[in-house]
């Protein structure tokens, strides 16, 4: 037996992509917030928009001096324009996500992401900067952008897969996240790869506690009988 055609599927797919899209409020709220951002930003004189992203960026220096403002500032802009088309693709991956677990959830997997990995990377890159293995002027970089955003959420969708698809999805999630970085190594990727982590963790804690869940209603759906 044959399955259907690839267009069908094709357009399927596309079908209930736009589907979920045009219902997920919160995520295109993100996202247009995100891309207006950072069109203003980028049409702003270059020593403008250069203070601009210092005073967001997530790195070291920032975070010693106005934590909360630099890590939840860079979640809402990206550093080139180019850097938008991420924001297409977080559109879709945060609509996704946004479909399967809530608006509050979806703020969570998102948050979790976002600042788990830049701490996560900030420790990393203060402890390489004290044993003298990288460059003190890391502390200074600009660090801004949705990609930690998005690579938890790609990891925590891992739950919205069938079983029959999940360890395709597993392998593809991690050529996205993971193999640029083999390539590249920046304290970004290895951001990415806490991110990617940090959703599978959130995944793996979420089944269990639905398991748990289903297994005490089952208990009490199916009471013992006399003795």
């Amino acid at each position: 037996m044959t399955g259907p055609p690839l267009g069908t599927t094709a357009r399927g797919a596309l079908r209930d992509v736009w589907d979920t899209v045009k219902h997920a409020d919160l995520a295109i709220a993100y996202c247009a917030v995100v891309t207006a951002i950072t069109l203003w930003v980028h049409v702003q004189p270059a020593p403008r928009q250069e203070e601009m992203l210092d005073r967001v960026s997530s790195n070291l220096s920032n975070l010693r001096s106005e934590p909360f403002v630099s890590m939840i500032g860079s979640a809402f802009v990206v550093e080139g324009v180019l850097g938008l088309v991420l924001v297409a693709q977080l559109l879709v991956v945060l609509a996704y996500l946004q479909r399967f677990v809530g608006r509050l959830a979806a703020v969570v997997v998102g948050l979790a992401g976002h600042v788990g990995a830049g701490l996560v990377v900030a420790v990393g890159l203060a402890t390489g900067i004290f044993h003298g293995f990288v460059d003190e002027s890391v502390a200074e970089a600009t660090d801004v952008g949705v990609s930690y955003v998005m690579a938890c959420a790609t990891g925590f969708l891992v739950l919205a897969v069938p079983r029959r698809w999940r360890w395709w999805y597993l392998c593809g999630a991690a050529l996205y996240w993971l193999v640029p970085g083999a390539f590249s190594r920046t304290f970004t990727d290895a951001g990415h790869a806490t991110a990617l982590a940090i959703g599978l963790l959130l995944a793996l804690v979420s089944s269990r506690v639905v398991a748990a869940d289903r297994q005490a209603r089952a208990h009490a759906a199916d009471p013992p009988g006399p003795r």
